[in-house]
């Protein structure tokens, strides 16, 4: 987190792992490329493709743009919840959870 410049704005990470750790410890935090990939495409790719089928299904039936714009947003807003759900469902999962690699022989971070 210091290396991207945020050590003012340091957060919480959950991860697991079986080395006996302190806090402050520098760790190496690793996370699996099919849990990377599918979490891109759910966050990212998914709203998008809910925004423009709503859109589309909405000009099929509908000459208005206001109202393709507005089923549009709705996709969007849809796509979002199903995501939110989908998230507080596997957040405990620890096949989805980062884990650490191992941790750092330099000791605690330093401030």
């Amino acid at each position: 987190m210091d290396t991207l410049g945020l050590r003012e704005k340091r957060g919480l990470v959950r991860a697991l792992t079986d080395i006996q750790l302190q806090v402050g410890d520098s760790v190496i935090v690793g996370i699996r490329e099919d849990v990377l990939l599918r979490g891109a495409v759910l966050v990212y790719l998914f709203p998008l493709i809910m925004l423009m089928i709503a859109a589309v299904v909405a000009a099929q039936f509908s000459s208005y743009e206001p109202v393709i714009i507005f089923s549009g947003c709705g996709g969007f807003f849809a796509s979002w919840l199903l995501v939110r759900m989908r998230t507080r469902r596997t957040a405990s999962n620890p096949d989805w959870q980062p884990v650490i690699l191992r941790a750092m022989l330099a000791g605690p971070a330093s401030p």
